[in-house]
C-alpha cells in the first residue's frame, strides 16, 4: 500500500536519520521511500525539517495519507480552430493542453519573445525609452517572467504538481518538486519558457508576437475573431489570456459591452531590507546553514481599512521598473535563482475596492503611477524614502545601510502625494510588522509605486470560463482569476478542459 507519512529531522539530516525518525514514529524498519515535500518549522528554538515521505508498507499507519492523484491530459481529440491572446502562464498552458489533444492554436503576444524581451528591458534601463509592448509586463512568459519566479499556490488541485512537473522537465531546478515555497528565479525561467514555446512549435502551435489584439470581432453575440490593425482574423473560438497591464485592452473590450466589472486590487510600495537582517530575523543562530537558502517572510498587520501586507517577497533581489506605458512609473520585484545579492524586497500593499465601474478602477492604477512618474522627476527615475522618515511623516533625509537597488536611479523624496488617503494605512502597517518582526522599520526603504499586483478588473465568466460572448473564454491574472505564475496556468488548464469537454 501507497501512503504518505510526515516526520521531522534534524537540519543536518541524511538517509540514517529518516530511517531512524520513522522507526521512532511508527515503529516499523523502512528504508526505501520517497521525498514528497519538505518544508521548515521554526516554531520552537531549535530548527527542523518537515519531511512527507512516500513509502510502500501493507498496513495502513495512523496520520498517514494517501497519494496525491497524478494528473493525465484530456483523451478527448478537439479539432477546432482556437486564438489565445496572450503568452502567459495561463496562455502558454491552454495551449500546451489544447495542441496536446489535436486542435489548431495561434497565440497572439502583443511584446516580444523572451531574448528580444531582455534585450527590451535592458535598453529601457539604458535609454529611458519605454517600449510600451514589450517591458517587464509585457511579453513572453507574462510579468512572472521578471520575477522571483514563485511556484507556491494555496491550491491543492492535482494539475499544480502537474505544472510543475512540465517546468522540470524544462529546465527547472528538481527542488521545485518537494520545496513548501519553490521556485525558480528569472534567469532560469527565461530559459524554460524558450523550450516550452519550441515544445509548442513542435506540435504546430502558431505564435505570433509583437501582434496586439485591439479587439474581439462580435456578431450575433458570438466572438468570430481577433482585431489586429483593422484586420480581422477568424477563429472558432478564442481565449483571452491577458496580463493585468493591459489596460488599453480592458478599454477596448468594454466599449465592445464585454461584462467585465471592477475588483478590488493592492496597491502600495517596495520595502528593501539588508537579506542578511531577514535571514537573521528567520533563522537566527542557524542563518547561513547549507540547507537553509535566504530567508523570506510574509507579514499581515491590521490598519484603518482593509488591513496591509507583504507580498511577491523576493529574497536576494532587486526593485525593477514595470512600467508598461509611456511617463507612467511602477515597480515591482525580481530574484535570480540564487538569491544571491545584497538585499531582500517585497511589495508593502493595501487593497483599494471603491470603484463604481471597470473603467475607474483601470484609471486609478494609471493616475497613482502618473503621480509616481511626476515625483521621481519625469524620467522613471523612482521616488524613495527611508521607512523612518516615511512613518515620522518627515523630509526624505535619512540614509542608511541599505542602498536601493532601483537601476535607473531614485530620488529621495516624500511620497505620500502618491497613494493620498491609503498612506496612513501602509504606515499602519509597518508599525504593526514591526511588532511581528522585530527592527522591520530601522533600516530599510520604500521605493513607489506598487501597482500591478493583480488585476484591477475581472471578466466574468459562467463555469465553463465563457464570457457574456459564445465562444469567448477568459482566463488567468489579467482576467481576475489568478495571483502567479502557478494560479494562472491552473487557470488556463481548466479553461482549456472546458473548451475540450464541450467539444
Amino acid at each position: 500500500m501507497i501512503q504518505t507519512i510526515n516526520i521531522n529531522v534534524s537540519l543536518d539530516y541524511d538517509d540514517s536519520e529518516i530511517t531512524r525518525a520513522i522507526k521512532k514514529k511508527y515503529n516499523i524498519n523502512i528504508s526505501d521511500y520517497k521525498l514528497i515535500t519538505r518544508s521548515l518549522d521554526a516554531r520552537k528554538d531549535e530548527l527542523k525539517f518537515n519531511l512527507k515521505l512516500a513509502i510502500d508498507y501493507p498496513k495502513k499507519l495512523k496520520d498517514s495519507g494517501a497519494m496525491p492523484k497524478e494528473y493525465e491530459l484530456p483523451k478527448k481529440k478537439c479539432d477546432a480552430n482556437i486564438a489565445i491572446v496572450g503568452a502567459g502562464p495561463a496562455g502558454l498552458f491552454a495551449a500546451h493542453v489544447l495542441s496536446a489533444c489535436g486542435a489548431k492554436i495561434t497565440i497572439y503576444e502583443r511584446g516580444s519573445k523572451v531574448e528580444d524581451r531582455v534585450r527590451d528591458v535592458e535598453d529601457f534601463i539604458r535609454s529611458r525609452k519605454l517600449n510600451p509592448d514589450s517591458n517587464i509586463s509585457f511579453g513572453e512568459g507574462g510579468a512572472g517572467t521578471f520575477s522571483d519566479g514563485k511556484l507556491t499556490s494555496r491550491s491543492k488541485d492535482a494539475r499544480k504538481e502537474y505544472i510543475k512537473e512540465i517546468l522540470f522537465k524544462y529546465g527547472a531546478d528538481s527542488e521545485i518538486t518537494i520545496m513548501h515555497k519553490p521556485h525558480i528565479g528569472t534567469d532560469i525561467l527565461r530559459n524554460i519558457i524558450i523550450k516550452l514555446r519550441e515544445d509548442l512549435k513542435n506540435r504546430g502551435v502558431s505564435i505570433n508576437f509583437n501582434t496586439r489584439v485591439d479587439n474581439i470581432l462580435i456578431e450575433n453575440g458570438k466572438a468570430r475573431g481577433v482585431v489586429i490593425s483593422d484586420k480581422t482574423f477568424f477563429h472558432d473560438k478564442i481565449i483571452l489570456a491577458l496580463g493585468n497591464a493591459a489596460r488599453d485592452t480592458f478599454l477596448n473590450l468594454i466599449d465592445e459591452k464585454l461584462d467585465i466589472i471592477p475588483k478590488p486590487y493592492a496597491v502600495g510600495f517596495r520595502i528593501e531590507h539588508l537579506q542578511s537582517y531577514v535571514d537573521r530575523c528567520q533563522f537566527r543562530e542557524f542563518a547561513g546553514h547549507r540547507r537553509l537558502l535566504h530567508g523570506e517572510y510574509t507579514l499581515t498587520a491590521a490598519s484603518n481599512n482593509s488591513g496591509v501586507y507583504s507580498f511577491c517577497m523576493c529574497p536576494g533581489g532587486l526593485v525593477v521598473p514595470s512600467s508598461s506605458e509611456i511617463n507612467h512609473l511602477s515597480v515591482n520585484g525580481m530574484s535570480y535563482h540564487n538569491r544571491g545579492l545584497k538585499n531582500a524586497n517585497s511589495a508593502i500593499v493595501t487593497t483599494i475596492e471603491k470603484f463604481d465601474d471597470a473603467k475607474s478602477s483601470i484609471e486609478y492604477g494609471r493616475e497613482i503611477e502618473r503621480r509616481a512618474f511626476e515625483i521621481g522627476g519625469g524620467d522613471y527615475t523612482a521616488p524613495v524614502i527611508h521607512v523612518k522618515d516615511f512613518i515620522n511623516r518627515k523630509e526624505a533625509n535619512t540614509r542608511g545601510m541599505v542602498n536601493p537597488s532601483y537601476k535607473m536611479g531614485v530620488r529621495y523624496t516624500k511620497i505620500d502625494d502618491i497613494l493620498g488617503e491609503l498612506t496612513d494605512d501602509i504606515r499602519l502597517g509597518l508599525l504593526g510588522m514591526n511588532e511581528k518582526m522585530d527592527g522591520f522599520i530601522d533600516d530599510a526603504v520604500l521605493t513607489a509605486v506598487e501597482s500591478k499586483t493583480s488585476s484591477p478588473v475581472r471578466i466574468v465568466r459562467d463555469e465553463l470560463f465563457m464570457t457574456n460572448y459564445k465562444n469567448l473564454y477568459a482566463c488567468g491574472e489579467g482576467a481576475g482569476f489568478a495571483g502567479g505564475i502557478v494560479s494562472a496556468a491552473l487557470d488556463g488548464l481548466k479553461c482549456a478542459e472546458s473548451i475540450i469537454g464541450e467539444i
